[in-house]
């Protein structure tokens, strides 16, 4: 037979109001969340909450949005799935400044990288970011994509600003061609990026 005890007083405590961290896995291609640590002891068997702002640009930069018919992309998608969060066909609420969620990195899956598809990197991010600016957690965001032509591999790395001026945040995401992939290769345990949030 289980046993409950009850904490004497735990209940009154001020409880925080916590978002679970995304932790993003470039070697899998999809986000995952982590038990919380030791230093975080009102979270006690909770889900890891240290890094929102991490977790809201991996979720816009990699849940795939829906590419609407008239996107000027729309020939790189191959078969007729737009992708798409299935939330935002529910509630996207507008008087919160919220947009459909995530970005349309991923129809660069199969694309021959090029100087406009880099450009198009850059531009895409942004749009998926702008949620972050509109809803007041960021001042300004920058975003570069590094192209290795030769290797169709790119980079992209984010840049966010509080309001007054300072980097807040500062992450390179790299070759997001393999990031996106829906069927990732098996990971390659010797090429792990640092500074996985």
């Amino acid at each position: 037979m289980a046993r409950l005890q009850v904490r004497i007083g735990e209940s009154s405590d001020e409880q925080p109001n916590l978002g679970w961290d995304t932790i993003w896995s470039p070697w899998g291609g999809c986000g995952d969340w982590a038990i919380a640590g030791a230093d975080e002891p009102q979270n006690r068997g909770g889900l890891r909450a240290k890094a929102a702002l991490h977790t809201a640009v991996i979720i816009q930069l990699f849940t795939d949005r829906r590419i609407e018919d008239d996107h000027p992309l729309r020939y790189l998608v191959q078969g007729d799935d737009p992708r798409g969060w299935w939330g935002d066909g529910v509630d996207v609420r507008a008087d919160l400044h919220e947009t459909e969620l995530g970005s349309l990195l991923w129809v660069f899956e199969r694309a021959p990288l090029t100087e406009e598809i880099r450009q198009w990197v850059e531009r895409l991010a942004l749009e998926a970011l702008q949620p972050l600016i509109d809803q007041g957690a960021a001042a300004k965001i920058e975003a570069q994509a590094v192209a290795q032509f030769a290797l169709n591999r790119c980079d992209l790395a984010v840049q966010i600003y509080g309001r007054d001026g300072a980097r807040v945040y500062d992450q390179r995401f790299e070759d997001i061609w393999r990031q996106s992939v829906t069927s990732p290769a098996s990971p390659d345990f010797n090429d792990l990026p640092s500074g996985i949030a």
